[in-house]
């Protein structure tokens, strides 16, 4: 049966994406009434677990990979279900080796938004968040965030175990090593932070969002490392940053980005582990159709 319902898409408006190193672990896409912002962690172990460049780039893809097959007719959540059951699948098949219990597999954060029409002519937009990517989105009170925060106090063990002064560039101080490996046993864990992982269930976990959506207003979805505009340089507010975006000032703003980074090459002004974080953004915009 056809499905009369009026329809209602994304369609990309601005994409960049620059690596911390060699390697960029985020991937950001959309299809059709889809759209998602993907942040790659690898573990701890110094293994490989998967044939990617690392772990954490082979998860990327192949979440992005399987939401590009997803069925426009998924609400939110079958997609959080029907995509844990495709990367435990994939990775079974993948994996060199099973991951062990304290949590050195790959990881991701995950924002999954879906767009629908509404009879009335509004568009409905719907969120599905695990971990810190972040939707920057339109509302009657201004711009609103739209992200997972469960892992914040988890970051915050993290900074406090930096030494003062900084760290050199490339290098995980021992002791945020050792808060970071405490901090992933509370991976997926009722008291801990939810994450997209290959062997611990987390699909129903995830923060939902909903809100109203004008045709062709700007919507930001950005990873964390580029959200240090923000977050950590102070430079931007949610709402300045969306107005340079929805511009078209995203390269301005990647450079900005990085040149900060480098005016503080060891970290010790802006307390942080990786002197340059991958750093993605993807801005969209939904329109009716059909």
């Amino acid at each position: 049966m056809n499905d009369t319902r009026p329809q209602s898409r994304f369609r990309s408006l601005y994409r960049q994406s620059l690596p911390g190193s060699r390697i960029n672990e985020d991937e950001a896409g959309l299809h059709g009434s889809y759209a998602w912002i993907i942040d790659g962690a690898t573990g701890l172990s110094g293994g490989r677990l998967t044939a990617g460049a690392t772990d954490a780039a082979w998860l990327a893809r192949t979440i992005g990979q399987k939401l590009g097959g997803v069925a426009s007719s998924a609400d939110v959540g079958e997609v959080f279900d029907w995509l844990e059951t495709g990367v435990r699948d994939a990775f079974a098949e993948e994996a060199v080796q099973t991951a062990d219990s304290e949590g050195h597999g790959p990881s991701a954060c995950l924002g999954l938004l879906r767009v629908c029409a509404r009879a009335n002519g509004k568009i409905l937009l719907e969120g599905g968040f695990l971990g810190d990517v972040v939707a920057l989105v339109s509302s009657a009170n201004g711009v609103v965030r739209w992200t997972d925060e469960r892992a914040k106090p988890f970051e915050r063990r993290t900074l406090a175990a930096l030494a003062p002064g900084g760290h050199e560039p490339g290098q995980i101080p021992e002791a945020v090593r050792r808060q970071i490996l405490e901090n992933r046993e509370q991976l997926n864990r009722p008291e801990g932070y939810w994450v997209v992982h290959p062997t611990r269930p987390w699909a129903g976990r995830e923060l939902r969002f909903e809100t109203e959506a004008a045709p062709d207003e700007p919507i930001v979805l950005a990873t964390d490392g580029f959200m240090r505009l923000v977050d950590v340089f102070g430079a931007y507010s949610d709402a300045s940053l969306h107005a340079r975006l929805a511009a078209g000032e995203g390269e301005d703003l990647m450079q900005e980005l990085r040149e900060l980074e480098r005016s503080d090459p060891k970290a010790g002004v802006y307390p942080r582990v990786k002197i340059h974080d991958d750093a993605t953004v993807l801005v969209i915009a939904a329109e009716p159709y059909g």
